[in-house]
């Protein structure tokens, strides 16, 4: 939550199985990764596409059937929280992440050719090869001075701000443009 702020902070409570309000994480086994560190669990859903996260900080998903407790405070990320819940009551419900709650990301592409640029140069292609596999070839030979040099220079460029602790940022910019 420090680094993303779509993060939700619960606390698990032990609960009967069958109960209305029981959540059991091995109903969602084959989507779900749950990393044990510092005292807290830190549980993953993903489907490949889309993903939640919530960090347990009392209690653990692992022993059973729970009851959720959330951790809700402030004002500055709450609707990514909300979001998230409401991602969360979705999971529950059809027992999958509802792609209607993930909309697409409009800048997926460029990030797409960035790391693909980044693959390349670090291969050991030239920016020309790279352009050609993201471009097509007449990219990289008839247009590379008129444009496609630059472009490649800046996405090699993005992608190594990206890799230095850049990506970080994408995490805040994300949660502070939709609350």
């Amino acid at each position: 939550p420090r680094f993303n702020p779509s993060v939700l902070v619960v606390e698990a409570q032990p609960i009967a199985p069958g109960h209305t309000d029981a959540f059991d994480i091995r109903c969602f086994a084959s989507m779900t990764t749950v990393l044990c560190c510092g005292g807290s669990e830190h549980v993953l859903f993903s489907d490949g596409l889309r993903h939640l996260q919530l960090m347990v900080t009392a209690g653990s998903v692992l022993d059973g059937p729970v009851c959720f407790r959330y951790l809700l405070s402030g004002l500055r990320h709450m609707e990514a929280k909300v979001l998230t819940l409401q991602r969360l009551c979705g999971l529950c419900r059809l027992g999958r992440l509802p792609r209607g709650l993930f909309p697409p990301e409009r800048r997926a592409r460029r990030w797409a050719m960035m790391l693909r640029a980044w693959d390349g140069e670090k291969a050991g292609a030239s920016r020309r090869q790279v352009a050609a596999a993201i471009f097509g070839e007449m990219a990289a030979r008839e247009l590379w001075e008129s444009g496609y040099r630059s472009r490649m220079q800046r996405l090699v460029r993005e992608a190594e701000e990206m890799v230095s602790g850049g990506y970080l940022g994408l995490l805040r910019r994300e949660t502070e443009e939709k609350g």
